[in-house]
């Protein structure tokens, strides 16, 4: 069975404050920067991929990031937060008070149709779009595993403290995806199987620069890169599973 390792991870403080950013592009703060160097320095795992949000708060980090481990940087547009609509941007308060009853459902049941706000993409669309990102990693790790591409623990000093570093040969590809406390709320639900879950969006907690790893898995069988395409996966042409550890 051939495996993969995918590291996600929230961007940091953003500015703006207490909104809803959204596809709003604000840039990180001072502090968000410093969070997302702190949690890439403790990583113990090899980087031989970099995916990233086209979103400046995920650009940031990902670009410079990239430039140091000489990488190439892939922008996944897929993977950028949830478009709130006419409510992007806007802050929680501004929109409380504006609606509080349209607030209030749409932080209980963020999949109705009702709930969501003007213009916004719904939350099923979003969940959609995720996982069709996914799946395009997925599908770029496949044909590092089948091109044998590969990466190496390396430490090196960076600022005083010790970093990741690729280097020239591994068997199992590790990709960095740069991405949104959304996002990584969708890719659990996907992973567990939870289905239509409010608690992922209203009930659990994702840090600024948290950091989740799913592993995955293909079938043995699996043994051309023409014969597999991850985003098959909803006919069935093609099997992959995944391994999540949180926090």
């Amino acid at each position: 069975m051939k495996q993969a390792k995918i590291i996600l991870m929230r961007h940091g403080e953003c500015e703006g404050g207490s909104i809803f950013r959204g596809q709003t592009d604000v840039q990180l703060t001072e502090t968000g920067m410093a969070q997302m160097q702190q949690a890439f320095a403790e990583l113990q795992f090899p980087i031989s991929h970099v995916f990233s949000s086209p979103l400046q708060r995920c650009q940031q980090f990902s670009q410079p990031l990239t430039q140091r481990l000489t990488l190439p940087l892939m922008t996944i547009p897929a993977l950028q937060e949830i478009d709130f609509g006419v409510w992007d941007g806007q802050s929680f308060d501004a929109i409380y008070q504006q609606n509080p009853a349209k607030f209030d459902a749409y932080w209980d049941n963020p999949w109705s149709a009702e709930s969501t706000p003007d213009k916004a993409e719904s939350v099923i669309d979003f969940a959609a779009r995720v996982e069709t990102g996914l799946m395009s990693v997925v599908d770029e790790l496949w044909r590092s595993c089948q091109q044998q591409h590969s990466c190496l623990l390396s430490i090196d000093e960076q600022q005083g403290q010790n970093v990741p570093q690729t280097a020239q040969a591994v068997d199992c590809p590790h990709a960095l995806v740069i991405t949104h406390g959304g996002v990584m709320r969708c890719l659990m639900g996907y992973v567990l199987k939870v289905g239509q879950s409010s608690g992922l969006f209203a009930n659990l907690a994702i840090p600024y620069a948290a950091i989740m790893v799913l592993d995955v898995y293909w079938p043995d069988d699996v043994d051309k890169v023409d014969g597999f395409q991850a985003t098959a996966m909803n006919n069935n042409t093609a099997k992959v599973s995944f391994t999540l550890h949180w926090p």
